[in-house]
Parts: structure tokens; sequence; C-alpha cells
């Protein structure tokens, strides 16, 4: 009986495989089908990005953004699906190349405007301090401590320099973390209102740092407590008769060190 079945048994499973064979076949022709339809549509000059346009920039140059916007979105994904089609062009992985690739930047938005117009909104980041690296490269730093472009040689003191800490291409690297670098910011403030002139400042490490003001007096000082309680500090220090602040805004102190809490040392000049 089994033998008599036999036949029967693989006609059966030939006609099974068949049905599968044609079934997929028919699937992935559809598919296949969607797919070309899918890639033909998203390739209509209607559905494509044919502007850039950048908003808020002045050093920042609209035709290097719109350039360096049109390259990043040429191409496709997979052959097929080009990276400028306004339904998914990638919003976010373009904000990242741009601040990647324009250091000015501080924020940005990109966003549609229009059927196929990107508009780009950005804000460059203001200069408050100049890191020097002590061989006639000056660079501008931010608000938060971010060494973001070269800048000029300027005359005077139109800006604080600051020195230590950073090693090679200093463009795009935070001198010093934001929280930090905010608080020797307001510490450099409140020792200004005393009537000298800090000239700069230097980072020994991240935690160990000197003020030099005009005059050559040097102060000393660290983050292991509130800078806002060494500037407290610093000012009841002047009232010591011999660190009276001369006309010019200089001291007769060689250097001030705050490094010791309560313990306040400071070191006159022999002269």
């Amino acid at each position: 009986m089994l033998s008599k079945n036999l036949p029967h048994r693989e006609e059966y499973v030939r006609k099974k495989r068949k049905q599968r064979i044609i079934k997929y076949s028919v699937f992935i022709s559809f598919f296949l089908l969607v797919l070309g339809v899918a890639s033909y549509i998203s390739h209509r000059p209607e559905l494509r990005v044919r502007e850039v346009v950048l908003n808020g920039g002045v050093l920042v140059s609209e035709g290097e953004v719109v350039e360096a916007s049109t390259k990043y979105l040429s191409g496709s994904y997979f052959f097929l699906f080009p990276k400028n089609n306004t339904f998914w062009y990638p919003k976010n992985g373009l904000k990242i190349f741009l601040k990647d690739s324009f250091k000015r930047i501080d924020t940005i938005e990109v966003y549609l405007d229009g059927p196929n117009k990107i508009s780009i909104d950005i804000t460059e980041r203001k200069p408050v301090a100049i890191w020097d690296n002590g061989v006639g490269g000056t660079y501008f730093i931010d608000i938060n401590g971010i060494i973001f472009s070269p800048a000029p040689t300027f005359s005077g003191n139109a800006y604080l320099k600051y020195y230590g800490l950073v090693e090679g291409n200093p463009i795009g690297q935070e001198y010093i973390v934001a929280s930090d670098f905010h608080s020797i910011t307001a510490f450099i403030d409140n020792v200004k209102t005393n009537s000298v002139h800090p000239i700069h400042f230097i980072a020994k490490t991240k935690n160990s740092f000197s003020l030099v003001l005009f005059g050559g007096t040097e102060i000393y000082f660290d983050n292991k407590v509130s800078l806002d309680v060494l500037a407290e500090n610093f000012k009841a220090l002047l009232k010591t008769p011999e660190l009276v602040v001369s006309k010019d805004g200089s001291l007769p102190a060689e250097y001030i060190d705050l490094r010791f809490g309560n313990k306040l040392f400071y070191k006159l000049r022999s002269d």
C-alpha cells in the first residue's frame, strides 16, 4: 500500500512546491514593482529639495553653508531613494554635520519652508575672550568656553587672554568645562570691581589657576571652594594698608595666594 501511494505523495509535494514558488515569485515581483514605482516617484523634481537658505549668518557664509548642505544631501539610500527628498531628508544629520563643519554656529534649526526649500536658522557664537597658544596663535572663546575661530591680533586689552590646557588644533575644543568657565568669568568680573585690571588668565591644570593683573601682580587660586568666596577674600585683603591700589590700577604685590581658605598670603615687591 505504501509503494502505491508514494507517487501520489510525490506529485502532491511537487504541486505544493510549485504553488509556493509561484506565490513567492508573485510577491517578489509585486514588491519590486512597488519599490520601482516608489523610487521613480521619489526622484520627481517636485518632491526634492531645490533651494537652501541661511538665516542669521553674519560671519558664517551663506554660500558655504548652501554648498555644504547640498553636498550632504546628495546621493541616495540603497541607490534607490534620493537623500534630498523632502519627505525623508536627514534633518538631524544635517544639523549635526553643519555644526561640526562650521564651529562659529552656536544654535541651529533646520526646517522645510515650502515644498522644495530648506531654511536653516542659526545663531553665531559671540567671542568673550581669546585663547593664546603661546607661540603667536590666538583664537576666540565663547561664553561656554568653546574655542571656535582664529582671532586677529588686537592692540590693547580688547579681550582677556587665556593660556594653557589645550593641545593640538584648538578649533572646536572646550577650553574648560562650561560651568567652571562661567565661575572663572564671574570671579574675574568680581576682581575688576576692585579697580584692578586683569590682563590674562593661566590654567596650570583644570583645577589650579592664576590671574595676572596690570602691573604684574599674579593671583593664585583654585576651585576647591566657591570662587565667589575667593572674590570676597580678595576684596577683604585689599583693605590691608600695604595693598592699596594705585591710580593706574596696579598693586604693590608680586603675588597674592588665595588657595588656602581664609588664610590669605601675599608677597610685596622688594622695590
